[in-house]
């Protein structure tokens, strides 16, 4: 199932999914075309989560690639020796290093280009997957949905760090765990899920 950010809405989207597993409070619905699709988007734009369903995987799919086009990205949770965390502030929020991946780039591979060019460093090391996040945005007046592939990343250097000013990066910056909450309260709700997700990977290996 995924969960994708589409406005200020959390919807997840699956396939052959039962109401009764999830909680009341969820608006539920199935949708078979995709204008059954669109209609509960328009419908949901203030609720808080959807649970959307298709009857197979393959309609779920076929419905997405209709309505959005699919951008696939890569990112990076960069670890140094200190055991911070490097952010970008890009348009006023805090966020994480990650884009778009070049035409047949492998996922891996892109995610680290990106991290460099976004960064100033060189040569971050992929530990492990992490999670995949989806997001909604436009881009020259088509709706696209964005699949962003995010790995933890391991960091030796000590290089300085150089903001891609021409991706509206006006800062890079190593923060700890203590700076988090910080973050938190001024980014997006897909980067919020990557520090969740990557603070309790960590919590669970040091239980």
């Amino acid at each position: 199932m995924y969960k994708v950010f589409i406005n200020d809405t959390v919807f997840w989207i699956g396939f052959n999914l039962e109401k009764s597993f999830f909680n009341k409070d969820f608006s539920f619905t199935t949708c078979y075309t995709l204008k059954d699709f669109e209609e509960v988007i328009i419908s949901n734009e203030k609720s808080k989560e959807v649970i959307v369903n298709f009857l197979t995987e393959r309609t779920m799919k076929k419905v997405l690639e209709k309505k959005y086009r699919i951008v696939e990205a890569g990112g990076g949770v960069v670890i140094n020796d200190k055991g911070e965390i490097l952010f970008i502030f890009r348009r006023g929020k805090w966020d994480l290093p990650k884009g778009k991946l070049e035409k047949h780039e492998k996922i891996k591979k892109g995610a680290v280009r990106e991290v460099e060019e976004e960064c100033g460093i060189t040569s971050p090391l992929i530990r492990e997957e992490l999670i995949t996040t989806f997001h909604k945005f436009k881009n020259k007046g088509k709706e696209c949905l964005k699949k962003t592939y995010w790995y933890i990343m391991d960091y030796e250097g000590n290089e300085e760090l150089v903001p891609q000013l021409e991706e509206d990066i006006t800062k890079a910056k190593w923060m700890g765990e203590d700076k988090f909450n910080k973050v938190y309260k001024n980014t997006f709700p897909s980067i919020s899920d990557v520090l969740d997700a990557y603070l309790k990977r960590k919590n669970s290996l040091n239980s």
